[in-house]
């Protein structure tokens, strides 16, 4: 019994020596993997600030720095997004994952790293592939081989399997019990395969591909993605693999990893994407002490004498800091943690305090600069202006805001809160608004320089984070230490976005290649001959769509979908985008995904429930605002036709 004893002890030793063994080596690979992804998009930024320079003060643009930073972005997105891998920083839906048991969340994790593993296999050679395939062509600028540049699609497929086996093994253990699963689900897999090519030889599966193949592929296309989504699997995979398995039904198997990798480096590599990570870094920098702090004085200043004036406030502040940080997490991360407090000291009833924080938070979404518009701009081909689009924003932004202000000041009647009746002061005011004016003064420069034509939304980006910088330094808010944080924070950031709009371009070119956008316009139009009942579906959808699922991906999925029908009815497309981000912008503040609503209440300690009935007659009021910008054009073209556009 005693040598039992001691051999299933020596087992023991042996499995925690490998173990430590495995996250020694993981947490070195996340070291320099993190690494790399800092100094990509430190480079990066200097590169643009070098090309905004020598472009405007030395009339001499740089052709270089502009395929520099193209091909730079695909390889921020490509080996941030295995760096993400490494623990669970894609977006996912837990929403079913969290109310299983841990033997089943077991499964899960292990089902969701084996659809990982072999997507990151499938990239890995499809990647190769491509390297191989274009080691012939060369740039014009850079004189560099494509393939070589497409080299980060394989590496990081492989650097994918890496991290998830790591991460697993780290999750799950080193044991007998993690090797039965991973194999009892890795021949699940293998199985299905193989009988979907058995079915493929079937005579029902011709009839439905040759006689039915878009309905088919509408079916499967959409069947897969929910259902990976409800198995918690990271939106970015379930959208890869609902486009490869819909592309599966016209292209052979050996055919598929090759489209993965040229589509996975083609997705990215656009110009106009490098505004994203640009103004994630700016809104970053600008998170910084100090800011927020600067700008909610100025909105306690403009809201003093109406009811409830502390909520007023933190509205008003979450508009102009939204705007600068061009993120509503932020928003409601630095404002309210400020203004919380304050109200709880003057009585304010805590509930309500949440859910005027997390309403309120989103409206930095619409009002410029956003990356959301930006992103819009891109998915539609640039047939909606990002200038435009800007000059659209403000006033849904402002109608976003106006909807918490209303329901602000009847909580606040209703509640018999005081209001402060204490006059101006001259001085006191100048030295407010001198306190805030160099952040608000952003806004004018890259608005202002976009709209007017001076400089490109990229290098309003670029201006802005070079901006940001100067004024944290000013503001003795930002030293070298909290650079390296913000710049490894950002790269990581716009790596999950990036490798969603990479994985989302499978997905719309297989729904393109299938006609699925004709297919759901026709259903859509065959419910009614009215368009405005057909917009009013439209925004139904995306409400529903908006509880389940981030803006981001919502987003990349449905923009090709509703696009060509709205635009068929005659609906601007500067409209529709302005309508789509507003709407979308309800969806993350409602449970049960509610990001922003779940920071929110986790800056009070106040329960969910507890916040959703103060919650429900704003979002009644910030409907009704959809409503009206979505069947008046004059609130969202306004301005825009103001200038010209």
């Amino acid at each position: 019994m005693e040598h039992v004893n001691s051999m299933q002890s020596d087992l023991e030793t042996d499995k925690n020596k490998v173990e430590k063994k495995l996250e020694v080596i993981e947490s070195v690979l996340i070291k320099y993997l993190t690494k790399f992804v800092f100094f990509l998009l430190a480079a990066m930024s200097l590169t643009i600030v070098y090309s905004v320079i020598t472009r405007y003060f030395f009339n001499s643009p740089s052709g270089y720095a502009e395929e520099l930073l193209r091909y730079s972005l695909v390889w921020l997105g490509l080996i941030g997004a295995a760096l993400c891998c490494s623990g669970n920083k894609h977006l996912s839906l837990p929403i079913l994952f969290d109310k299983c048991t841990p033997r089943t969340q077991r499964w899960f994790t292990m089902l969701n790293a084996a659809l990982i593993i072999s997507f990151g296999v499938l990239m890995s050679i499809g990647g190769f592939d491509a390297v191989i395939k274009n080691q012939g062509l060369i740039t014009p600028m850079l004189k560099v081989a494509m393939g070589t540049l497409q080299l980060a699609v394989p590496l990081c497929g492989v650097l994918i399997v890496v991290t998830r086996v790591l991460y697993v093994i780290r999750t799950l253990g080193w044991n007998r019990e993690t090797l039965i699963e991973a194999g009892t689900i890795f021949s699940g897999l293998v199985a299905l395969f193989y009988s979907f090519t058995f079915f493929q030889s079937t005579e029902i599966y011709e009839l439905l591909v040759s006689e039915y193949l878009e309905l088919s592929s509408t079916i499967v296309l959409f069947s897969i993605f929910f259902t990976l989504l409800v198995m918690n699997t990271p939106i970015a995979i379930g959208l890869a693999f609902s486009g490869i398995i819909t592309l599966s039904l016209q292209l052979d198997f050996e055919s598929l990893p090759a489209v993965i990798g040229e589509k996975m480096f083609s997705g990215l590599d656009s110009f106009g994407f490098l505004a994203l990570p640009f103004f994630i870094l700016a809104g970053n920098i600008m998170n910084q002490g100090g800011i927020a702090r600067r700008l909610l004085d100025m909105a306690i200043l403009v809201g003093r004498r109406v009811p409830g004036n502390l909520w007023q406030a933190n509205v008003i502040a979450n508009m102009l800091f939204g705007s600068l940080s061009g993120s509503a997490i932020a928003a409601s991360t630095a404002i309210g943690g400020i203004v919380s407090p304050m109200a709880k000291e003057k009585g304010y009833d805590e509930a309500y305090t949440t859910a005027i924080n997390a309403a309120s938070a989103p409206t930095g979404m619409l009002i410029p600069p956003t990356g959301v518009f930006i992103m819009y701009s891109l998915i539609t081909g640039g047939s909606a202006s990002i200038a435009a689009l800007f000059l659209a924003g403000y006033i849904p932004g402002l109608i976003m805001g106006l909807c918490v202000m209303i329901a602000a000041y009847f909580y606040a009647v209703r509640k018999n809160y005081p209001t402060d009746k204490s006059p101006y002061n001259l001085s006191e005011t100048a030295i407010v608004l001198g306190r805030a004016l160099p952040s608000l003064s952003l806004i004018f420069i890259v608005i202002g320089g976009i709209i007017g034509g001076v400089f490109t939304a990229t290098e309003g980006s670029g201006i802005a984070v070079l901006y940001s910088i100067i004024l944290g330094v000013f503001y003795r808010s930002l030293n070298l230490k909290k650079m390296v944080t913000i710049l490894s924070e950002s790269a990581t950031m716009s790596a999950v976005i990036l490798f969603l709009i990479a994985c989302s371009g499978l997905m719309s070119w297989a729904m393109t290649f299938a006609n699925i956008p004709e297919i759901i316009g026709e259903l859509l139009l065959s419910a009614s001959e009215n368009k405005y009942i057909i917009f009013l579906l439209i925004n139904i959808t995306l409400l529903i769509v908006g509880i389940f699922m981030d803006m981001t991906p919502a987003m990349l999925i449905f923009t090709p979908i509703f696009y060509p029908i709205v635009t068929s009815l005659g609906m601007s497309p500067v409209q529709f985008g302005v309508m789509m981000t507003y709407n979308l912008a309800i969806g993350i503040v409602t449970p049960p995904v509610g990001t922003v609503l779940f920071v929110s209440c986790s800056i009070t300690n106040q329960k969910v429930m507890d916040v959703v009935k103060p919650l429900l007659p704003i979002f009644a009021m910030q409907i009704i605002g959809l409503l009206l910008i979505t069947y008046f054009p004059f609130f969202t073209m306004f301005i825009p036709s103001l200038f010209g556009m």
